[in-house]
């Protein structure tokens, strides 16, 4: 049987996740996703904790905030860091 309380914490901290790196990219939900490509209404449930997230969801909105420089690092005493890196230039993008 899973662990209902840690899967429920590890949404609340993927939700902590994509609310800080969009407020730090000053996006929109309807903006991030667009570029996961999936609907503003599933970005808001998703930052509400309220659902599930889809692991291709998941990898998807972790590489859309890699290429603009958003990483996250596990901190030992509990919670994340987040690293802003300069944003990687792809040829054909700005």
């Amino acid at each position: 049987m899973p662990n209902i309380a840690a899967m429920n914490e590890e949404r609340r901290e993927f939700a902590a996740k994509v609310r800080a790196a969009r407020a730090l990219l000053g996006w929109s939900q309807a903006e991030l996703g667009q570029r996961v490509g999936v609907t503003q209404r599933s970005i808001n449930r998703l930052e509400q904790a309220g659902v599930d997230v889809r692991r291709s969801t998941a990898v998807a909105i972790e590489g859309v905030l890699r290429d603009e420089g958003i990483s996250f690092e596990m901190v030992p005493s509990g919670g994340f860091r987040i690293l802003v890196q300069p944003r990687r230039h792809r040829l054909g993008r700005d």
